[in-house]
């Protein structure tokens, strides 16, 4: 008796874990199954395309990036089975233009990506050499966004929901939103694009609009700070769920007053490479408590005492973080802020499960004071610390007894960042002890020693191990750190020896069995590398004996 087939639905739900998994090999083996199959593997493979090997800028899948993005614009022109282009999520116009000039200076590939009917798409520079870049991914994002407009109307399904680019004229991307009814995110990198009339076709087109990313610099005419409230204000009130800024910027007090309207709307905030201006003006974001991620970073030039002296700026700074009782993740990274990090740690509202905080050259008593309360969040899970300017009094000192113990209490930590952090050798010991969650551990500091493998080696679901301390460690202290890992609650775990002394340097011969052992027993990673090149063969000796 002949099987019955699978039923639609059955295939679906597959494909839909299998793409939830991103397992790209499965799916395209599914469509090599059926049509019937084909139609659903292939519509979740190209959904998810946004995470393929080929839409990640790695030069070692430029042929696959070409080939991807081939099939993509052709199927905006009805030269492919299924309207791949229809089915995609995320738009990534700025990896089309890297690709494309990627391209640019090789006629042969050239030829061979614009074969056929994809010469139609061909921009040639001024005086017909090669190809226009930009030109080029306007004529594709036109087509590409056409297809996808008339596909929505036809079928009534519309998936596209990002669009990102790098190079996108502003009276281009108005005509892209429009036919875009599904868009929610926007990631752009020149933040002059964004005026009023952007934000009125966002208003009008796409009802589901939320996320805005601007990365690299924006427009730093002296309207920017304006222009940017101007956007925000066109949108729809309390509409805007998360905005990052990743770049420099002008942005001040219009800008945060206008993102303050939708303050009952924002997750979250992202504010980053912030002028002074910018930072005075934080208290204006009183109305943003429902923020559940938040960012604040000012510029590195940042004088301290321009933010210490003002009380009142701290002070309000301080009631509006502290007032976000969704927050979960805060990063503060910035000169003069200590007391808002006294006073956010003590928030007795605010239970984070994140945080990182980077103060440079910071008063020692204030930060002291300020990480004295670090033991109140016993909920992190994810702690990173940048304590001071890297300056060499600090290799003897240390992380203190206070804060070391503060992060000892944290017993819910499975990742600790310590990096940008002095650490001392028996700091590492303590802190490796009290916190037997950990999975990811990274510090920095003086002298490290063979006696911190033994309790870093005890930790059962390490998977991540940073050392970039001097360290002097031995052949026989190393190995014994590996056997003592356990092959499946390590399993698959990277350490990264990053600064071995020269004086304590390992034979080839021992290196190799560790990284072997890492490799078959673990599944994972070792790495070794010395911190300094020495002078003559003479001093390059084994004491791993």
């Amino acid at each position: 008796m002949a099987s019955a087939p699978l039923s639609q639905d059955i295939i679906l739900l597959f494909c839909e874990e299998i793409a939830a998994r991103h397992d790209f090999a499965t799916l395209f083996r599914c469509s090599l199954v059926s049509r019937r199959v084909a139609s659903i593997a292939l519509e979740k493979l190209y959904s998810i395309q946004e995470f393929s090997r080929a839409s990640a800028g790695d030069a070692r899948y430029r042929f696959e990036s070409r080939r991807l993005w081939r099939s993509i614009i052709l199927s905006s022109i009805g030269q492919t089975i299924f309207p791949y282009c229809a089915y995609v999520r995320t738009l990534s116009l700025g990896n089309l233009e890297e690709c494309l000039q990627d391209m640019s200076g090789n006629e042969h590939i050239l030829d061979i990506f614009f074969r056929g009917e994809m010469a139609q798409f061909r921009a040639p520079r001024e005086g017909g050499e090669f190809v226009d870049s930009l030109a080029v991914m306007v004529n594709c994002a036109d087509s590409i966004t056409k297809h996808v407009k008339e596909y929505a109307g036809e079928t009534g399904s519309t998936f596209l929901a990002r669009l990102e680019g790098t190079s996108m004229p502003t009276d281009k991307v108005t005509t892209w939103i429009a036919r875009l009814g599904a868009l929610t995110s926007l990631c752009i990198r020149d933040g002059s694009i964004l005026d009023v009339d952007v934000a009125k076709t966002i208003s009008k087109y796409c009802p589901k609009f939320a996320d805005l990313t601007c990365y690299f610099r924006v427009d730093a005419s002296s309207t920017a700070d304006e222009d940017l409230a101007a956007f925000f204000h066109a949108l729809p009130p309390s509409s805007l769920r998360s905005f990052a800024i990743i770049c420099e910027n002008e942005i001040g007090n219009n800008t945060l007053t206008a993102l303050n309207a939708h303050g009952t709307s924002l997750r979250r905030l992202v504010l980053t490479n912030l002028r002074p201006r910018a930072v005075r003006a934080l208290g204006l974001l009183s109305a943003c408590t429902s923020l559940e991620t938040l960012t604040i970073e000012s510029e590195r030039s940042l004088a301290e005492d321009m933010l210490s002296s003002d009380v009142g700026l701290l002070d309000a700074v301080s009631s509006w973080i502290s007032s976000c009782k969704s927050l979960r993740s805060f990063t503060l990274s910035s000169r003069g802020l200590c007391l808002v990090t006294k006073n956010i740690l003590e928030a007795p509202d605010l239970h984070l499960t994140s945080l990182s905080i980077v103060q440079f050259d910071s008063d020692e008593g204030e930060f002291d004071a300020a990480m004295a309360a670090l033991s109140l969040q016993n909920n992190l899970q994810d702690l990173t610390l940048g304590l001071r300017g890297f300056q060499v009094v600090n290799l003897k000192a240390g992380l203190g007894s206070s804060l070391t113990g503060s992060i000892c209490q944290l017993k819910d930590l499975t990742s600790l960042n310590l990096m940008q952090s002095f650490v001392s050798n028996d700091e590492v010991e303590r802190i490796a002890r009290a916190l037997p969650k950990l999975s990811e551990f990274s510090f920095s500091g003086g002298y490290v020693n063979d006696s911190i493998l033994r309790p870093l080696g005890s930790l059962p679901r390490l998977k991540t191990l940073a050392i970039h301390a001097i360290s002097c460690f031995t052949w026989r202290a190393l190995r014994g750190f590996a056997v003592r890992l356990d092959a499946e609650g390590n399993r698959g775990i990277k350490v990264d020896v990053l600064n071995q002394s020269w004086e304590r340097s390992i034979a080839e011969d021992h290196r190799s069995w560790l990284q072997n052992y890492f490799s078959e027993t673990l599944k994972g990673i070792f790495r070794l590398v010395y911190s300094t090149e020495p002078h003559t063969d003479d001093e390059i000796t084994d004491q791993s004996d």
